[in-house]
């Protein structure tokens, strides 16, 4: 079985992902299929985007790639990509997963734009201001499997679509 590299991140159309370690926008119903779509699978994440979260995120394998920290209780610590893929999908084998899921930051999205072959998008409908941007993809070599359009309500700052692409 062929081990799933996604990314899974919420967009705004100019491309922001973050804010000052945060982000931009209140989406409650994003934030739960991010949850839903993550639990039990294998996440690598950065240091920045650890910290932005707070914790390790329950129910799921947390891998963190940083320079800086060397140890964090509930997650496993690399120094560099490489050696946290490895893991991943030596993780993969031993608990028999199939995915590897990517949620940040922008530096690892970049980073893996070569091997991933599975983008988990949240397209929010605005422009806004940001200092982490994701990268541009050519869309031209991937399918769009799926796509779900969620309208701005009380607990929605903006009209999101969800939509799901697998490598050509």
């Amino acid at each position: 079985m062929k081990t799933i590299i996604s990314h899974v991140v919420a967009l705004s159309n100019n491309r922001v992902i973050g804010k000052d370690n945060d982000l931009p926008w209140n989406l409650k119903t994003d934030l739960k299929h991010f949850r839903e779509y993550t639990t039990n699978k294998i996440l690598i994440m950065g240091r920045k985007t650890f910290e932005s979260i707070g914790r390790p995120l329950p129910n799921r394998t947390n891998i963190i790639v940083s320079k800086t920290i060397q140890s964090i209780e509930g997650a496993e610590v690399f120094s560099d990509l490489n050696s946290a893929l490895n893991k991943a999908k030596e993780n993969c084998e031993t608990l028999d997963k199939n995915e590897i899921v990517i949620i940040g930051g922008g530096f690892l999205f970049n980073d893996t734009l070569d091997i991933v072959n599975k983008l988990v998008l949240t397209r929010v409908d605005c422009e806004i201001d940001g200092d982490i941007f994701y990268p541009e993809i050519d869309l031209l070599n991937w399918n769009k499997i799926s796509s779900e359009k969620y309208l701005k309500d009380n607990e929605n700052e903006f009209d999101f679509v969800v939509e799901v692409f697998e490598k050509n």
